[in-house]
């Protein structure tokens, strides 16, 4: 299974999808991880959010996430990295392989030829429900972004874990996005290449957590206990 995810502290849209199926036939099921202000100081709100996703993936068998890139000056930024980099230690800890994905990026796959600045939630949600046929149907605006997000991803996931299609089956837009390159024919920088795509940023936009090994609680107090048995000193409990 593959999932795509809309990370948020309040609401978290998320969409399962069967890598194997193609379209409306793909999306299994979906749903919000909501979080409110009684629920808790940030931090709990944290550690709640990021063990419904654990819940999620384990319960799914995911192995695959697509989730929306934190931005840089927007607001609540601090709260979305941290939010970001709690889900990160479950992607680690369980072996997911992760592609993140900007706004601006899956907005530009999604509604080619229209201005990103012009694009609502109103927009987003209008298209899944015609795409997954729920017109006149509630539907989620967290959600519907998770599933343009895993939408997108499930298209990764064909082409570049499955094999199920070459290069020249993928849009533009999705070659620019996936592996997109572009060489300088003048000006200062003429012969360099800059290579833009997804495939080209490990541990920046894609994360194969299958190849690292999570160290867990037992195997860092081991290691603590070791230096410490190597020499390092204590002072009220605290390693010098």
């Amino acid at each position: 299974m593959i999932a795509g995810f809309d990370p948020s502290l309040t609401h978290t849209g998320w969409v399962v999808f069967d890598e194997n199926k193609i379209g409306k036939e793909s999306v299994l099921e979906a749903g919000v991880f909501r979080t409110e202000t009684s629920d808790g100081t940030i931090v709990q709100r944290l550690i709640m959010q990021r063990e419904r996703v654990r819940l999620l993936l384990e319960a799914k068998n995911v192995r695959f996430v697509t989730m929306e890139a934190p931005i840089m000056q927007e607001w609540s930024t601090e709260i979305l990295f941290a939010l970001h980099y709690y889900y990160h230690e479950i992607f680690l800890e369980l072996g997911v392989f992760v592609v993140l994905i900007h706004s601006s990026s899956w907005k530009s796959i999604c509604f080619p030829g229209k201005d990103i600045n012009e694009i609502t939630k109103a927009h987003s949600s209008h298209l899944a429900k015609v795409e997954l046929g729920r017109q006149g149907k509630r539907l989620s605006e967290h959600v519907a972004d998770a599933y343009h997000l895993g939408k997108i991803g499930h298209r990764f996931y064909q082409w570049y874990i499955m094999h199920l299609f070459k290069d020249d089956g993928l849009t533009e837009a999705e070659q620019n996005l996936f592996c997109g390159k572009h060489t300088f024919q003048r000006g200062e920088k003429k012969g360099m290449t800059e290579y833009t795509g997804i495939i080209y940023r490990e541990n920046e936009m894609f994360f194969d957590y299958s190849k690292y090994r999570s160290r867990n609680k037992e195997a860092l107090v081991k290691e603590l206990l070791s230096g410490a048995k190597e020499g390092q000193e204590f002072d009220n409990g605290r390693i010098l």
